[in-house]
């Protein structure tokens, strides 16, 4: 406080003098150019203080020059150079040993300031600490807006479409490479699928449930395309959904005649009470009710009852041919393979009991038509 007592006083002088500059003792214009560089270098000092505990403020981004403070040992120049009418791009140079900026040391890039909403995106690591809150800039850097128009603009076309085929403006497929992924996926895929969603279906009488689901993936920034959302995010966002529903027509049907397919297979299974699936999901379901770690399991095979440990948690999982014998604890896997072979294998057909402390948690006899497929 008193140095700056002196420099009022020291200003006081100066003016008063300068007044009578006609006179030998007059003050010159180079004695008022002194003072006024000790106030500026002052107040430097004031700015930079206030810098390091409010980080950049909203006053000088919206208004011009360099912005200087000093935050976790660095000196900071912050400069911002006019892209166009509605944006400034900011840039900062760093200096840990020496204050404001050096000849030939880089400005690097630091975000963009939009002049229409005042508000800073894509702020790079750099600049972060300048800021009172950088944790809002999370939400306007460059992948968080990536990520919000893919996900906006998938609700927007899931939205128009409604999840009913009725909605496209076509209703057969013409091009020849979505015909040929249709014939692939009703010969490698559609059983698969019916298959999980009857294993992992709580009821199988729920019958196949199709939602339809838009897979836009929008392109990475472009300079001109991060500008463009960021002045009219809902504009862009529209014309995005748009383009999508317009060019994937072919596309998104054929998401629905696949569905269709999985709903054809998953019927099946469900009219054929025979089929060794349905032995399957009871298993599942009834170790999937238990916390149990390891069971005690008996099987039928070749006319021989052996009981014996194993873990539980391949049988919470689908079975399509045999369980891991490797799963059984050391000594009954070696009684295992006395009885049915180094090579022997035991499937979902040939277990007839899964207990556990003291409980049986399934009973192939017990469940009806499991007795018919023992035998």
């Amino acid at each position: 406080m008193n140095e700056r007592r002196a420099i009022y006083d020291e200003l006081c002088r100066v003016l008063t003098d300068y007044e009578g500059n006609g006179s030998e003792e007059g003050a010159t214009a180079s004695d008022l150019y002194d003072v006024l560089v000790k106030i500026q270098n002052d107040w430097e000092d004031v700015i930079t203080a206030e810098a390091e505990s409010h980080g950049i403020i909203p006053d000088w981004l919206a208004g011009t020059g360099p912005f200087v403070c000093k935050v976790n040992g660095y000196h900071n120049t912050v400069i911002r150079v006019r892209k166009n009418a509605d944006f400034d791009y900011l840039y900062i140079q760093r200096q840990y040993h020496s204050v404001g900026i050096e000849r030939g040391d880089k400005f690097e890039y630091a975000g963009i300031y939009c002049r229409r909403d005042g508000l800073v995106y894509d702020a790079q690591y750099a600049v972060r600490d300048l800021f009172d809150d950088p944790n809002t800039l999370e939400t306007r850097g460059a992948e968080a807006l990536h990520n919000h128009l893919k996900t906006t603009v998938r609700k927007a076309v899931e939205a128009s479409i409604a999840n009913d085929r009725n909605n496209l403006r076509i209703t057969e497929l013409t091009s020849e490479r979505e015909l040929e992924k249709l014939a692939n996926y009703q010969k490698y895929s559609a059983g698969e699928q019916a298959r999980k969603a009857y294993l992992y279906n709580g009821d199988e009488d729920e019958g196949f449930d199709f939602t339809f689901i838009c897979e836009y993936d929008p392109d990475r920034w472009t300079e001109d395309s991060l500008l463009a959302y960021i002045l009219n995010p809902g504009g862009y966002v529209n014309a995005e959904a748009k383009a999508f529903i317009d060019g994937n027509q072919e596309t998104m049907l054929l998401d629905f005649l696949e569905s269709d397919l999985d709903a054809a297979a998953y019927k099946l299974i469900i009219e054929n009470p025979a089929n060794p699936i349905h032995r399957v999901k009871r298993i599942i379901q009834a170790l999937s009710a238990s916390s149990a770690k390891t069971v005690t399991v008996t099987i039928r095979k070749d006319g021989i009852d052996f009981t014996f440990k194993a873990e539980a948690a391949q049988f919470r999982s689908d079975c399509t041919s045999y369980y891991n014998d490797w799963n059984i604890m050391v000594a009954d896997r070696k009684e295992f393979e006395r009885l049915f072979g180094r090579s022997g294998r035991y499937g979902p057909e040939d277990i007839i009991r899964i207990e556990y402390a003291r409980s049986v948690l399934y009973e192939a006899e017990a469940a009806g038509s499991e007795v018919t497929d023992n035998e």
